[in-house]
């Protein structure tokens, strides 16, 4: 797991970056211009890549990054981007070859993680990011719209609102019934079930092929919380989504009263 030092690492990295830049609003994020400042000398060309997402090549003069031409939608290509100029900036002159799995990989101490981290920041600032978080009830349709002002993919935004929210909060991640990953916002003080998820669970319902959530609705808490059982009257609420481009269900679990 990426610790808690090394997020804030990347995270500071990425306010370095755009302090290059007088950004005060997400239009103002100008990947081309921060990929080539601060001495990184980097263009960003389109193309020429199949089962890659996107690729970095750098020297000490400067350097491409590459990026798959059809990638959809354009907030993804932008997520992209940023994270490879995450590597440039976190992990130097190394090359880099980024799959989507890369691109989804969050909970993983890797080099992957850190410029995910440094990508979630780059183009979602907190002093921008925040102050719309604390506003709203926690829901997937509310990270929906925060991904589209910023221009970035859907699952960095959930990672990011998790991360700011002062709601006791969690991100879910499974795939084919099973639990992956998980990120809690400070608040979430519970210990989620891992493994086959419970069938009581929104997200099993979805894989199944059973149930098609909209928006938040009550779930039993024994059902995604460990020390919580079926027989408990405690109920969280459960947003679920499946994510058939990351071959994936998102889980937000909020625990909106005591349990």
């Amino acid at each position: 797991m990426t610790t808690e030092f090394q997020e804030t690492i990347c995270r500071d990295a990425a306010r370095r970056v755009l302090g290059e830049l007088s950004v005060q609003k997400p239009d103002h994020i100008h990947l081309p211009t921060l990929a080539w400042l601060g001495g990184r000398r980097l263009i960003i060309e389109e193309g020429g890549l199949k089962t890659a997402e996107g690729r970095l090549v750098a020297t000490a003069d400067g350097g491409v990054i590459r990026i798959r031409s059809d990638i959809q939608p354009a907030s993804r290509k932008r997520f992209t981007i940023a994270h490879e100029i995450g590597h440039r900036v976190l992990h130097g002159l190394s090359p880099s070859t980024d799959t989507l799995q890369d691109l989804r990989t969050w909970s993983k101490g890797s080099k992957e993680t850190e410029a995910n981290i440094f990508a979630g920041e780059l183009l979602m600032p907190e002093f921008l990011f925040k102050p719309l978080v604390i506003r709203e009830s926690p829901s997937l349709a509310f990270i929906d719209s925060l991904a589209s002002e910023f221009r970035t993919s859907n699952l960095a935004a959930a990672v990011h609102f998790v991360m700011y929210t002062s709601e006791p909060c969690a991100l879910v991640v499974s795939k084919n019934g099973n639990y992956c990953w998980s990120k809690k916002s400070p608040t979430f003080e519970f210990y989620i079930k891992k493994g086959i998820l419970h069938k009581y669970t929104g997200a099993a319902n979805l894989w199944a092929g059973k149930a098609e959530r909209s928006g938040m609705q009550r779930t039993a808490a024994g059902a995604w919380l460990e020390r919580f059982d079926l027989d408990d009257r405690g109920d969280i609420m459960e947003d679920s989504r499946r994510l058939d481009e990351f071959d994936m269900t998102v889980s937000l679990l909020w625990v909106y009263e005591c349990i």
